[in-house]
């Protein structure tokens, strides 16, 4: 059997979100019309949710959906911050740009006036 690779839910490596652990399951809830078994599941958050119980066994349901909501507030996070550093990157390149072109205009001139004055 393959080894499943565990994924890595943040994008820099700044921080890792870490699953929740598995729900506990508090009750049966009911049966649905393709005979799937429902219970109240207790998510690591502490919220009460319905879930298959199919799902939770193969592990496609780990939560009650706050990890998904912090998976999304992370991704929107490290987005603004390098949008922010890509920014300042610019910033920073047209400055030394004016430094360089200010820099070398003195010494151009100064050529320029030596070169006249020969």
């Amino acid at each position: 059997m393959k080894e499943k690779k565990k994924r890595d839910y943040s994008k820099e490596g700044s921080t890792i979100l870490e699953r929740p652990a598995r729900p506990v399951k508090l009750r049966w809830s009911h049966k649905d019309k393709n005979n799937q078994h429902s219970s109240y599941y207790r998510c690591s958050c502490g919220t009460e949710f319905v879930a298959r119980d199919t799902q939770i066994k193969s592990g496609k349901t780990s939560s009650c959906g706050c990890f998904a909501r912090k998976v999304r507030a992370h991704n929107v996070q490290m987005s603004h911050i390098k949008k922010h550093l890509k920014e300042i990157e610019k910033l920073n390149e047209v400055k030394k740009r004016k430094y360089l072109k200010e820099k070398y205009s003195k010494q151009y001139t100064k050529i320029l006036l030596e070169l006249s004055n020969k």
